[in-house]
């Protein structure tokens, strides 16, 4: 290994996972990321493939279907004593899904409500990382973490985590609650932020996971990646130690490949 000598990242908790997780969204009815996956059985083989090649950090969100996607994941990985063993599960609350609509709700009351949705899709007690999926625009996100605090303390939930959200967000966050990661879109095909590559460089400093989202290049609601899984894996991996890289595929072949970019 030459860019990226550490293949796993320590959370601030000490749990540690692969660098390299699966980005679950695209094991869902298409388009839109709506409904349960066409081929079930076939999601749950590669979900399976990708525990057996060492993956194991899985990113999903209730609105990943919705529930269907976190429901694929528990027939897929959930053991026969009840837990995920050894595997590492992220999800998210906060937006709303229809067949032809998004919306984002962050208030505390949807942020609890989507959280017991999610232990109840899981089948599980506890989920290992929890984020606020995308800040609605009205609700402070201060508001939104103090109720995933509140679970947290519950012990619904391991970790609280962002998506799509600014520096200032994150810092606000901070002051109500220890915050493991952050979630927002970042590839080697998009245009340079300036703002993004500072918050990245302040959540490196602070001991906080960033898992970018949109990694090869795809959009939420289109399939394709833009720019080639080996090369972009490694760009992203070098970038810096708290960087973990969740790409999604459909098949086994292309989860073999980008799995394999830790070994080369």
């Amino acid at each position: 290994m030459t860019n990226h000598p550490e293949t796993t990242f320590t959370f601030l908790n000490g749990r540690k996972v692969n660098r390299i997780g699966y980005g679950a969204m695209r094991l869902t009815g298409q388009p839109r990321n709506f409904g349960p996956y066409a081929d079930w059985q076939g999601g749950i083989d590669l979900l399976r493939r990708a525990r057996d090649l060492g993956i194991d950090h899985i990113d999903t969100a209730r609105a990943y279907g919705p529930h269907e996607n976190e429901k694929l994941i528990a027939d897929a990985l959930l053991n026969e004593d009840g837990s995920y063993g050894d595997m590492f599960i992220a999800s998210k609350g906060g937006v709303e899904k229809s067949a032809t609509s998004l919306t984002r709700d962050t208030s505390a009351h949807t942020m609890k409500r989507h959280l017991e949705d999610s232990l109840a899709s899981l089948r599980t007690d506890k989920i290992d990382l929890y984020y606020v999926h995308a800040p609605d625009g009205v609700t402070p996100i201060s508001e939104s973490v103090a109720a995933l605090e509140k679970m947290r303390q519950a012990g619904k939930i391991d970790m609280i985590g962002l998506s799509n959200v600014s520096r200032a967000q994150v810092e606000e966050a901070l002051m109500v609650a220890p915050i493991a990661a952050v979630q927002n879109r970042y590839s080697p095909a998009d245009e340079r932020d300036d703002a993004l590559e500072e918050l990245i460089d302040r959540l490196n400093e602070q001991g906080i996971a960033f898992v970018p989202h949109g990694p090869l290049g795809a959009k939420p609601m289109r399939q394709g990646a833009t720019v080639e899984p080996g090369d972009a894996l490694r760009t992203l991996l070098a970038r810096a130690p708290n960087v973990l890289v969740i790409p999604g595929t459909t098949t086994i072949a292309h989860l073999e490949d980008n799995a394999n970019v830790l070994a080369a």
